[in-house]
């Protein structure tokens, strides 16, 4: 399990797909209810299959990212590396940050999420 600001890492069982299967998720460490960056937390309650949990809106979502709150349609959103170089931009998909703050947005962040940071979420 890994957790950063910007994405979070964990494997256990997806129990969503009509059965169990060992599985890793990564996904932004975004809450889609709370619209709040950094805020999911692994398996809190203890769950034996393992799942994300917000500390803001208290929603459980599964290894596969989906919440697990009845029927509901709402998802975290899986990280996924780029087959290609990425352009530089001040536009992420959830929120423009202007370009002075890039740099004041990565301070006191390891390497690693500075590359996760450009690769992922500037395009």
């Amino acid at each position: 399990m890994k957790i950063t600001p910007i994405t979070v890492t964990a494997t256990g069982y997806n129990s969503a797909s009509g059965g169990y299967f060992w599985t890793t998720g990564t996904f932004e460490n975004y809450d889609p209810f709370s619209h709040e960056w950094g805020v999911l937390e692994w398996n809190p309650k203890g769950t034996p299959e393992g799942e994300w949990t917000s500390k803001v809106s208290d929603a459980d979502f599964s290894i596969d990212g989906q919440c697990k709150s009845g029927h509901s349609n709402v998802h975290l959103v899986p990280v996924q590396k780029s087959s290609s170089p990425t352009n530089i931009s001040s536009t992420t998909k959830n929120q423009t940050i202007p370009k002075e703050n890039l740099i004041s947005e990565m301070v006191n962040k390891s390497f690693s999420d500075l590359v996760i940071f450009l690769d992922y979420k500037l395009h």
